[in-house]
């Protein structure tokens, strides 16, 4: 397997595999681990593909999803548009869980197909806090364009 990114503070490296990725973890927490694995049975289905904790470490291999992460496209007013629509229906669609993480490198579009990746931060969260976080994470990521294009006439 291919590294792809360490994240020293998380504790955590990603891999890359023939047709996944694989997240490794230096800790064990088999709490959160058991109850993440529930959660995306639930909401995501067949998206990961394996799992192990212990001996003080954890790991998922999930599913590559095909596509370009949105972080690559051109900010037009139509694609800023296009991303917060499909953050709103990802949102409804997970209920009462959400991803948590909406930079734009979790986001993959393959054509008309948009999927978010990255679900580490999944959760039940209160319904404010969750469009607070999205609007935040995709603010930072279009900058004041976000606010122009979506909220001001």
């Amino acid at each position: 397997m291919e590294l792809v990114k360490t994240n020293k503070e998380k504790q955590r490296r990603v891999l890359k595999g023939h047709g996944f990725y694989r997240k490794e973890w230096s800790f064990e927490n088999r709490d959160y681990f058991e109850e993440h694995l529930d959660i995306m049975e639930e909401i995501r289905p067949n998206y990961i593909l394996n799992s192990g904790c212990g001996n003080g470490v954890m790991f998922l291999d999930v599913k590559e999803i095909p596509g370009t992460p949105a972080s690559k496209f051109e900010h037009t007013d139509e694609f800023i548009k296009k991303i917060y629509n499909f953050c709103l229906k990802n949102i409804q669609e997970t209920q009462p869980y959400a991803h948590g993480d909406w930079v734009l490198s979790n986001i993959i579009i393959d054509g008309d197909k948009i999927e978010m990746v990255d679900w580490d931060n999944v959760g039940i969260y209160q319904p404010s806090v969750v469009l607070d976080k999205m609007h935040s994470d995709l603010r930072s990521a279009f900058g004041k364009r976000f606010d122009e294009v979506l909220f001001e006439d």
